[in-house]
């Protein structure tokens, strides 16, 4: 018999061992792939909801992409349909329909939300790689860039350059000063000398 006890996100939390703010944020994330009951602060998730955040926490430390994990979810479990409120009573509901009319409506139903998810999937994706393209510049100007970032570097190795030279006639003029006040401090010193003994 499958487990039919409903976790909160604190219950959750403490069964993997996680922050709880971690998990509300891949609730926001993943809401739609999510075996739950209720909305809000009733929210109210079922037992294989456990094994979902598990696999989540898996693959986003993998590495994977949110948008990759949003969709090895959705292969892997039912994507939930609408967000109000679920009354214990709904499957009783269905199976006293007998059948098509409730059937034919659910499956209508999950086929709109795959189709949303999926257009929302696509629109991201082409967001992403349109992005760019859109933002590439014309030829001509990219040319006359690359041609300015040529010459800089070209005057940042020419200034590279004198810059070491620089550098080598400082290091010469500091040595011949302190040879010059060696020399100087010499001549004092044998000034002083004669005078001295006199």
């Amino acid at each position: 018999m499958a487990d039919s006890r409903l976790y909160s996100i604190a219950a959750i939390a403490k069964i993997l061992d996680m922050p709880e703010s971690t998990l509300h944020y891949w609730k926001n994330r993943f809401d739609d792939v999510l075996p739950s009951m209720g909305v809000g602060r009733n929210k109210r998730f079922r037992a294989e909801a456990v094994d979902v955040f598990r696999e989540i926490g898996a693959m986003l430390g993998q590495g994977m992409a949110a948008g990759d994990v949003r969709a090895a979810l959705s292969r892997r479990y039912p994507v939930n349909v609408g967000s109000g409120v679920v009354s214990t009573a709904g499957p009783v509901d269905l199976a006293g329909q007998g059948g098509a009319a409730g059937q034919a409506e659910t499956m209508l139903a999950m086929a709109a939300a795959i189709g949303s998810e999926i257009a929302r999937s696509l629109a991201e994706h082409l967001g992403r790689a349109g992005g760019p393209a859109a933002a590439a510049l014309p030829q001509e100007t990219a040319t006359a860039l690359r041609e300015e970032l040529e010459l800089a570097r070209a005057e940042g190795a020419a200034l590279s350059g004198k810059v070491q030279v620089l550098e080598a006639e400082l290091m010469r003029i500091r040595k011949d000063r302190r040879e010059l006040e060696n020399y100087l401090v010499d001549k004092i010193n044998a000034l002083r000398r004669p005078g001295d003994g006199a």
